[in-house]
């Protein structure tokens, strides 16, 4: 795949003149300022971004334990691309267009409607015309085309598209980039913290999909990365992890994730329990350190990841506007814990009681994109728990100034 066609002149005028008031953003928390509030509700700005950060970095869409046996093939959109990932039959998992190569039919839309989560089968068949193709993505069978082209030549040519994709202790990131560096390069601290997680071994539960939440793809990981916030929308749900027990660390130039850890009120707190008992055992491996904090971790665009000592939360961003996104959230667990006596139960509490988070999340950022629409938008100043927003900025105007250098 390719990266995305260049930019008509409006669009790139106006991220040239929303980037212009950018001082001060990526200093250190005590002076720095936010991003100008255009780059939050501007649909200019956000074609801009389609080009110059969605377009360019590698995209985490999945978890490999969500195809866990070979034929098992999971439909997904990234950046309005239809495509797959599958786990062949020799137990390679892949990332494949899943828009067939005789018309254009996406091969999991149309008749029937989209599948809702992962399918099985030796084959993807193309409602359309019928048109089949193998896991790796070879053309095996196309009816009714012996008079024009026979399916033989057909074969020698015709194959769906691979995705350019890399695993990341189980994560799966793709580019739509052919020249994108290598994904490790920018995860040189997120790759020795997950050494001891185990994370490509963990079971992810039935994941979890919301559409239509009304904020920018940014203000979602501004939000989930300060703790500042939590003493007051989540009182009485964040107790376990208070704000004060939060620490900051060095942002340096080529780093590709932004993180902190908060440290838990005490060493049985654990924000998986419920009725004040430990119900879900500690993820093995994990150092004492580890063992004693939750921590958030931003892997823009696209991943939110939150590490607790018990499980794994993964929010999977799917902007579809400036102002607008579809999220897919992914638990994972240590498979003891799966397996164990009342896991079920103990699951449906930590819904219940996350659910609750959850809302009052989607209420605030709901409400702070509306207020980034008024032309009395504040830039600052910021709090020492909001010491991570600069990070955020700095990554992000690394990648639009590239941008806009090239396309001057």
């Amino acid at each position: 795949m390719t990266a995305l066609p260049r930019l008509d002149t409006r669009v790139v005028d106006a991220a040239r003149r929303i980037l212009s008031d950018v001082e001060h953003c990526t200093d250190p928390v005590a002076t720095a300022r936010l991003l100008p509030r255009e780059v939050y509700t501007s649909e200019d700005f956000w074609e801009f971004e389609k080009h110059a950060v969605f377009g360019r970095e590698w995209l985490c869409v999945a978890h490999v334990g969500e195809v866990p046996e070979p034929g098992d093939q999971l439909p997904l959109t990234v950046l309005d691309e239809p495509v797959v990932l599958v786990r062949d039959l020799g137990g390679e998992v892949r990332v494949l267009s899943a828009v067939c190569q005789h018309r254009g039919h996406p091969l999991f839309d149309g008749v029937g409607g989209a599948p809702t989560g992962c399918v099985r089968g030796r084959r993807m068949v193309c409602p359309y015309h019928n048109w089949q193709y193998e896991l790796d993505g070879r053309l095996v069978a196309a009816p009714s085309m012996t008079e024009t082209v026979p399916v033989r030549t057909l074969r020698e040519t015709v194959a769906l598209p691979e995705v350019r994709s890399e695993i990341f202790h189980g994560l799966v990131f793709v580019t739509l980039d052919p020249e994108a560096p290598p994904l490790r390069a920018g995860l040189r601290k997120l790759d020795e913290e997950l050494q001891t997680w185990g994370l490509d071994e963990l079971v992810p539960m039935p994941w979890d999909l919301r559409t239509g939440l009304g904020w920018n793809w940014k203000l979602h990981h501004d939000n989930a990365l300060e703790p500042y916030h939590t003493a007051y929308v989540h009182r009485g749900v964040h107790e376990a992890a208070p704000a004060k027990n939060a620490r900051f660390g060095v942002f340096d130039d080529d780093d590709g994730v932004v993180m902190h850890p908060t440290y838990l009120r005490d060493k049985d707190s654990g924000l998986a329990s419920a009725d004040g008992k430990r119900t879900s055992p500690i993820i093995p491996g994990l150092t004492e350190e580890q063992r004693s904090r939750v921590l958030f971790a931003s892997v823009p665009p696209l991943l939110f990841g939150i590490f607790q000592p018990t499980m794994v939360s993964l929010s999977i961003l799917l902007p579809t506007a400036a102002g607008s996104l579809d999220l897919r959230r992914i638990n994972l667990y240590p498979k003891s814990a799966v397996e164990a006596d009342g896991f079920d139960e103990v699951y449906r509490i930590y819904q219940e009681r996350k659910a609750v988070a959850i809302r009052q999340d989607a209420e605030t950022t709901e409400a702070l994109q509306r207020g980034m629409s008024s032309r009395f938008a504040p830039r600052g100043p910021l709090s020492w728990m909001e010491g991570n927003i600069p990070h955020l900025s700095t990554w992000l105007l690394r990648r639009y100034r590239r941008a806009l250098e090239e396309l001057t």
